[in-house]
């Protein structure tokens, strides 16, 4: 079996890795994230992170150290800041097969593999400058480790130094992982101080450090994280619509798996296989903040792909060995099931998302231009991260009624624009000179002596 999984980890590389880095980045995450991941080589600060001048505490600071880890040995390009979560989209395959194993069986873990290859989202976001990936698979590789750890406790260090990196990753989405390790050790008789200090200890420390940092160094900073750790949950909300919602994004992000792995975490506590009840219990506890707020989106639910998958498949396989004796058909009968959910998607990914043609925004081509200027930059539109990355300057955006004030300072500088709004304000073309078009944005210097 380790040869198959082997196979399949190889065979999924160009799925991660073919034209990476084709295309610019986009506003807003992948350009933002990697500003801030290029200041932390700048500053070489590690605790406090920087976009655009001003101090980021939005989110802690371990993918942005895997990302700035990967531009210093690659460059800050569009690859680079891609690559850390294509690999760790890779990595997710490998521990999903180990999670599948120690939950049912080898043959759930392959098969899921497969599945988590062909969840459009997944894949999208694996190929993607962002921080989602990275959360799926500290999530499943935590689960991997408790379980693990019940058998043996060398291993609560390695869930310790997971728990670590989960909880540093994005806001405090990760701590929805604490009440499924605590019911672990409670089902095995194990919830003491005995076994809850290394893990835990390891994995608090690091966030505890960083919180404390950030309060101190930036006024508002807890109202802040818990704003955007828990956007809009409130009581006073539609549950109905919220519910709708969150259906909506699950099923168009994980695609044919939706239903077979809902459904299945439905059936689950009704099962003998009760290691596999932390499946039902993670989708609980990670969709409950969802039902009380409506301002999540479709790659927030990321984590739940690989249980569902896991689900679905460990469900199928119980019920196939109590029809049936011969591993040889159970075996071929999961083989076509996940094929036939799995192949269109992956050939609809490989088209939607890997072998189109390369494209290089006009934001980034003028936004680059623009950083070979000493003067202020200025952007008249909503795309600072990207003209922050790509020029490597403080871009200020200016708003409808500003251009003509903008002109209006005795100061030079860039300023990315559209000629009829230069036409719509009146400025005249002897006070500015056009460096660069492209598309329907121009660049234009103005130079005071």
């Amino acid at each position: 079996m380790k040869y198959l999984v082997l196979l399949l980890l190889i065979l999924s590389l160009p799925i991660f890795l073919f034209k990476l880095g084709d295309s610019s980045l986009v506003s807003w995450d992948e350009g933002w994230f990697a500003s801030i991941a290029r200041n932390v080589i700048k500053s070489g600060e590690i605790t406090k992170l920087y976009w655009n001048g001003l101090q980021f505490v939005d989110h802690p600071p371990f993918g942005f150290w895997l990302m700035a880890s990967s531009f210093k040995l690659f460059g800050a390009n569009e690859f680079s800041a891609r690559l850390p979560s294509a690999l760790a989209g890779v990595a997710s395959l490998a521990v999903i097969y180990l999670l599948g194993k120690e939950l049912f069986n080898s043959r759930v873990g392959l098969f899921s593999m497969v599945g988590l290859i062909s969840s459009p989202w997944f894949i999208f976001r694996a190929r993607s400058g962002n921080l989602d990936i990275f959360l799926v698979l500290l999530f499943i590789l935590s689960f991997y480790f408790a379980l693990k750890y019940l058998k043996d406790k060398k291993y609560g260090v390695f869930l310790g130094v997971s728990l670590a990196f989960l909880f540093l990753t994005k806001t405090l989405i990760g701590f929805t992982a604490v009440p499924v390790i605590l019911y672990l050790f409670w089902k095995e008789k194990k919830l003491t101080f005995s076994y809850l200090v290394t893990p835990f200890l390891i994995g608090l420390i690091p966030f505890t450090i960083w919180f404390l940092i950030q309060a101190v160094t930036y006024d508002g900073f807890i109202s802040r994280f818990f704003f955007i750790g828990a956007p809009g949950i409130t009581v006073s909300t539609s549950f109905r619509e919220n519910l709708q919602l969150f259906k909506d994004y699950l099923h168009n992000g994980i695609g044919r798996w939706f239903w077979p792995g809902v459904l299945s975490v439905a059936v689950i506590p009704f099962l003998k296989q009760k290691k596999a009840y932390i499946l039902p219990l993670f989708f609980i506890c990670f969709s409950l903040p969802f039902l009380f707020s409506n301002k999540g989106h479709i790659w927030h639910l990321l984590p739940l792909h690989p249980i569902l998958i896991i689900s679905a498949l460990g469900c199928a396989y119980m019920f196939l060995e109590k029809f049936t004796k011969s591993k040889i058909v159970s075996f071929l009968a999961i083989f076509l099931a996940t094929m036939f959910l799995s192949y269109p998607q992956i050939r609809q990914n490989w088209y939607n998302f890997i072998d189109i043609p390369a494209f290089v925004s006009d934001e980034a081509i003028l936004s680059r231009e623009a950083g070979k200027f000493p003067y202020k930059f200025y952007i008249d539109d909503d795309f600072d991260p990207v003209a922050a990355f790509y020029s490597d300057k403080i871009v200020e955006q200016i708003q409808d009624a500003d251009l003509t004030s903008v002109f209006a300072k005795n100061e030079s500088f860039v300023l990315i624009t559209y000629e009829w709004r230069l036409e719509q304000a009146k400025i005249k073309p002897s006070e500015y000179r056009i460096v660069k078009t492209d598309r329907d944005k121009i660049l234009l210097v103005r130079e005071k002596n």
